[in-house]
Order: structure tokens, then sequence, then C-alpha cells
């Protein structure tokens, strides 16, 4: 089958760069990834994942170093759990890692013996002699330290989403609507963490270095596949590197798109925070910010409203049908917050 030049020879430029002597098959477009483009590639030697990355003048991200600097830390000290990446060309925005096999746990499927998993994860990345192999990971995507700065992530988060949608072409009444409704939603729970925090005395103080934490981000089962052994393997860490562990499992516990059941929130976080040196502050500190990252997630639901998001969205999925995907996510929102309120009465 004959290949796109477009993509043929930057995969072409990185199977020799890996120094694999291949003739390529076939290449596919794959289904997965909502912010890049990933083609399965079948060659003589084998069958490759290759990776396009999304760039754009606002998100100035660097995403292909974050995931490639991570897979390369991982597959050293958690190979089990991670593809191999083989190859990237970081001008032209391309990287080729190995080809994973296996299926995506759907919602409503999560078990512990999943989770299980996952901290298994998490604590290879975060084992002290493997954190001390590794100089040159960023911080990871929106990483704070301070109670103080998590809350001020989040009503960014707000302000901005609200922003876009009073300032769109086209008027959404119902979006702006409900960021009004989560805007007072989130002045009260805002309001009392920060007394919380105050009053124990880490409102403004950062988190001790020895307790930052290696995160994939974005991690969660949504970024896994499993295999036909029951192992699960994880992918996608464009916004990995070191950041606060609260943070991390407020964002595990929070994912839309297979979402891990509460029940098992207190077992993962005590199992978890186990790596660091003060593993009850982690604790409390995850407990403390995990509603806080309940209304963040309602914000990312909200995404698709910001222009720079919707052309990511696009440039995985030139077929998207923009309107539906809007209300689907506003959907999604909505829930959450209902959910949140339901649980602070």
């Amino acid at each position: 089958m004959k290949q796109s030049m477009e993509t043929y020879l930057p995969i072409a430029e990185l199977l020799s760069k890996a120094g694999i002597d291949a003739v390529i098959h076939v290449v596919t477009p794959s289904k997965i990834g909502g912010n890049n483009q990933i083609y399965h590639v079948e060659t003589s030697k084998g069958v490759f994942s290759a990776k396009r990355y999304f760039r754009h003048e606002d998100d100035h991200r660097d995403r292909l170093s974050a995931e490639y600097d991570l897979l390369q830390y991982a597959s050293q000290v958690t190979p089990s759990f991670v593809p191999r990446p083989y190859a990237c060309n970081h001008e032209a925005g391309w990287a080729l890692y190995e080809s994973l096999e296996g299926t995506h746990i759907n919602p409503g499927h999560v078990e512990w013996r999943h989770v299980k998993q996952a901290v298994a994860f998490f604590q290879g990345l975060n084992k002290s002699v493997s954190r001390k192999a590794l100089r040159r990971l960023p911080l990871a995507s929106e990483a704070v330290f301070s109670v103080a700065d998590h809350l001020a992530i989040v009503a960014g988060r707000i302000n901005c989403l609200h922003e876009a949608l009073s300032n769109a072409k086209d008027s959404d009444p119902a979006g702006i609507h409900f960021i009004e409704e989560l805007q007072y939603f989130w002045k009260l729970l805002s309001g009392h963490t920060e007394e919380a925090a105050a009053e124990a005395g880490w409102f403004k103080k950062p988190l001790d270095k020895e307790q930052y934490c290696i995160s994939p981000s974005d991690f969660g089962f949504h970024n896994a596949l499993i295999k036909d052994n029951g192992d699960i393997q994880f992918i996608d860490f464009e916004y990995a590197g070191f950041d606060d562990p609260a943070k991390m499992a407020g964002d595990f516990f929070a994912q839309l798109a297979v979402p891990v059941p509460g029940e098992f929130h207190d077992r993962f976080v005590q199992l978890a925070m186990q790596s660091f040196p003060d593993p009850h502050h982690l604790i409390w500190r995850s407990n403390l910010l995990q509603h806080v990252y309940q209304v963040k997630w309602c914000c990312i639901a909200l995404n698709v409203f910001l222009p720079v998001h919707m052309a990511r969205r696009k440039f995985a999925n030139i077929q998207l049908d923009e309107k539906v995907l809007k209300q689907t996510q506003l959907n999604k929102a909505k829930q959450i917050l209902k959910n949140l309120k339901q649980s602070k009465k």
C-alpha cells in the first residue's frame, strides 16, 4: 500500500535513527489519541507506533520531550508498565515507540486489581534510588507545590472558561449559566479549603522538595491497555514531570473517561504515599484537595470551549463534530458538579 510521503518519510527516518533496518509495509492512522496523530506502523521488523505531536503558538508545552524523557526513564525502572521509546525528532515533532498489544478497560469495569497495578507503577517511578538516576525531567504540566497555588490554578481555569464563553462569537447561554453556577460553588469550596490549610500552617507553605513525585500526569485507565494475562501498561505521558503527589492522586480519581471508583481512594493514597519521607502529610494533603481536583476536571471537561484546545482536538480528528462534542462535555461537567453538591450536603 502506498503511504503519504508526509507520514512515510518521518517514520522511515525514525526507524533509521533507531538502528532498525526495516521496510515499511503499512502505516495506518489510529483512532487512539485526543491531542496528537498516532500511527500503527507495520514493517518487515515488526510493528511500531509513531506519534506526531500537536504544536500551536498558544500551547507552549514541549509534549514530545516530556513524554519521551519520561519513557526513557520509566523503561529502565518500570519496563513492564510502559512502551519502549526508540527514537524521536524534536524538530519535526515525531517519535517512534513500541506498539503495545491489549484492550482498553471500559468505564464501570475498574477493579482494585487494576488500581493496585497503577500504585505499583507509581511506586516504581518514585523509588529513592530510581529518582537519583533522573535529572532532566521537567516539572509536570501545571505543577504546583502549595495549597494556595493549587487553588489558584483551578480558579484560573474557571475564569479562563468564563472569559472564553462570554467573548465567543456564537453565544452559549447554557455554558455561561453553568460556569456562573460553578463559580459560586467554587467560592464556597475554595474558602473552606483555604481555612483548613491555613489552620494547619500549609496554605502558602510550599511542599518540601523531598516530597515531590515523578508523576505520569493525566494518569488513569483512559491511558492504559490491559493484556490477556491481566497486566496493565500505561501510555500518554506528554504532561509528565515532577509534581505534588496530592495532585497526582486528585487527577487519578477525577479523570472522566474511565472513572476510578471513589471507594478505592483511601487505599490508593495510603499505598502511593509510602514512597515519600512524610506520607502522613501527603495523605492529609490528598484528602484536603480531593474535591478541588474534581472541580478542576469539571473545567477540563469544558476545555472544548477554548479555541486552542478545540484546534488540538481537530488536529487529532479532522471529522470531529464540534457542536456535539461541546454538548457532551457540558453534560459531563454538569454531572460532576451535581455529584459534588450532593457529597457536600
